[in-house]
């Protein structure tokens, strides 16, 4: 069964293949043998995404990529409008959750008969019920002179009684017709000010992500993810009930490394909230699958 999962059928011979070629591969393999993937609506607009996070790049040039790179049109199957696409990403957006709790637990089912190839660190087999979570901002623009922005600089002004400040933000409001294209709130960490959303992200000890929750940036650490078991966290997260502060940390490392692979792959892709969180579950499609293909490939031959 291990040698019929390797057996990759791409375009064009595999040394040929850049990494990013490579990684659709993979994910092809994943999106047509898992059978968590065969309920969905639309699988084109799912490809279509994994394109466009792979490549970070938009919905126009998914399209022009399926006409000048081969490995994309094999991956893609056919052509569609970046309208079209964009049109029905808003539909899949409803579905991804579902799928990927299926896809997750299938996947799970897969790595325990992995279990001996997994590295030592993954502590896998020797917990219970145990959980990495972390939180991650992600940026967009927040853009300039806009109605938002300066409303919150004129309850700001006004909470510090700088009424004469506040005065000229409120004219400035008054006559302020932009009004912000990417839905985000303001936070700041390490004395860094950051415009967007926080990611949340449960992992169990297998490496492999399996829940995710997108907020504004604001949003407060310790009101996240309410599942059985025991919580590895960081200070943030004091105050939730079966938690653990730091500890493990070679488990928690894994958890820092999707961090910085969401970073990596993460542009603004969607303007508000919903279609951010979507995006973010590609990442973690891609970050799973990746995972899963590498622990696949310690496997002796037969």
């Amino acid at each position: 069964m291990i040698q019929q999962e390797r057996s990759y059928t791409p375009p064009v011979p595999k040394e040929y293949l850049s990494a990013k070629h490579k990684t659709l591969v993979k994910m092809n393999y994943v999106l047509t043998t898992f059978t968590a993937f065969s309920g969905l609506s639309d699988l084109y607009v799912l490809r279509a995404l994994i394109v466009m996070v792979v490549w970070t790049c938009s919905y126009r040039d998914v399209w022009c990529y399926y006409h000048t790179d081969i490995v994309v049109r094999w991956f893609l199957g056919e052509p569609k409008s970046k309208s079209e696409i964009h049109r029905r990403a808003k539909r899949l957006k409803m579905e991804i959750k579902d799928v990927f709790k299926k896809y997750v637990k299938e996947l799970e089912t897969r790595m325990n008969m992995l279990n001996n190839y997994l590295p030592s660190s993954a502590l896998y087999g020797r917990v219970g019920k145990l959980w990495a979570v972390d939180s991650f901002l992600i940026e967009v623009p927040f853009g300039k002179t806009n109605k938002e922005t300066l409303k919150k600089k004129f309850e700001l002004e006004l909470r510090r009684r700088n009424y004469k400040q506040a005065a000229k933000l409120l004219y400035h409001y008054l006559n302020s017709k932009v009004r912000r294209r990417f839905k985000g709130e303001f936070a700041k960490k390490r004395n860094r000010s950051y415009f967007g959303f926080k990611v949340f992200t449960l992992m169990s000890p297998t490496m492999i992500v399996h829940e995710i929750q997108v907020e504004m940036a604001n949003f407060p650490d310790n009101k996240v993810f309410s599942v059985s078991g025991y919580k590895v966290v960081d200070r943030g997260f004091l105050g939730k009930s079966s938690t653990w502060l730091i500890g493990f940390p070679s488990f928690r490392r894994y958890v820092e490394f999707f961090g910085i692979f969401l970073r990596r792959y993460w542009r603004p892709y969607a303007t508000n909230r919903e279609m951010a969180e979507l995006f973010v579950y590609v990442i973690a499609l891609i970050y799973n699958t990746l995972i899963y293909t590498s622990v696949l490939s310690r496997v002796p031959e037969g």
